[in-house]
């Protein structure tokens, strides 16, 4: 069977055009180097030298072949190379599953740090919600993920989010959930506002699947209702723009609520106090590849305030 040791014998002789010379060349002793291009020669059924007395010839076969097996090596190389650059951070491509509030204000920062050292990794932000990005993330199609959990009282040691068997997680925060108003709603002076009191209001809610739209039914359901809902929106800045039109009132995590746009009072809510918990999550089998290592590192690292 023709092997890449014998490849590397016949270059060194067609090269060198001697067989003392060619394996003085790749350090390999000179009857170990006759017997590789033996070896080949019996698996090629041609003679790929004409043996002189002051060296080796390439045979009209081993013209053929030449061209040929220095383009084997040089794939070689080029493979080996391009692994290398992969190992050391100096290609790759990382997918990262992430929540449309976690890549609006957590992420620019940190990512531009990564960009900045390793500009050779293509990074590749996926929008979803969490159940969503668990899928995602256990069928490999991304390689990590920001999912949220959510939490009627607020833990005094925040558990990560529930993942599925082939997915683990690490909690980064747990945050308060505050209420959105109006600027000029009723409850905009309140310090604080129970669950109970919102019965009556119209609602600007996250579409289904949202984790926060499920905070907000569970805590409603607690104190007895259904909440109203008024408008259905996907983004944070769709929900934020009608809640400061007065289309209704809604929850926010109090990051979300305290970033730049349309004007909205927040009231600490209570009865039950909400929060919800950010992990970052990875496949649990099979090891990282390093470009997927390193921005797991940095997030984690950078992130975790909990």
């Amino acid at each position: 069977m023709m092997e890449l040791r014998h490849l590397r014998a016949f270059l060194a002789v067609a090269h060198h055009r001697h067989f003392t010379h060619a394996a003085a060349a790749i350090g390999l002793a000179q009857p170990a180097l006759s017997q590789h291009v033996a070896q080949l020669e019996d698996e090629l059924g041609v003679r790929l030298f004409e043996r002189a007395r002051r060296g080796a010839l390439l045979s009209d076969p081993g013209r053929a072949f030449l061209p040929r097996a220095e383009r084997v090596l040089a794939e070689l190389e080029a493979a080996r190379s391009e692994a290398r650059d992969y190992q050391g951070l100096v290609r790759g491509r990382v997918v990262i599953g992430t929540l449309s509030s976690i890549a609006a204000l957590r992420l620019p920062t940190v990512l531009a740090r990564f960009r900045h050292d390793h500009p050779g990794i293509e990074l590749v932000l996926r929008e979803d919600h969490s159940a969503a990005l668990v899928t995602q993330l256990s069928s490999g199609a991304i390689d990590l993920a920001f999912i949220h959990a959510g939490s009627l009282q607020r833990r005094r040691r925040p558990r990560p989010a529930p993942t599925p068997p082939d997915v683990a997680s690490a909690t980064l925060e747990t945050e308060d959930l505050v209420l959105a108003l109006p600027r000029r709603h009723p409850l905009a002076a309140a310090r604080q506002v129970g669950f109970a009191a919102l019965a009556a209001e119209p609602f600007v809610l996250y579409d289904p699947g949202s984790t926060v739209r499920e905070i907000v039914m569970a805590a409603a359901a607690q104190n007895g209702f259904t909440p109203r809902v008024a408008l259905e929106a996907t983004g944070n800045d769709t929900v934020r723009a009608f809640v400061s039109a007065g289309f209704g009132v809604t929850v926010l995590p109090r990051g979300l609520a305290a970033a730049p746009g349309p004007p909205i009072v927040t009231v600490e809510l209570t009865a039950p106090r909400v929060a919800r918990t950010v992990s970052i999550a990875w496949r649990r089998h099979g090891a990282m590849q390093p470009a997927v290592r390193a921005v797991f590192d940095l997030l984690r690292a950078s992130l975790t305030t909990a």
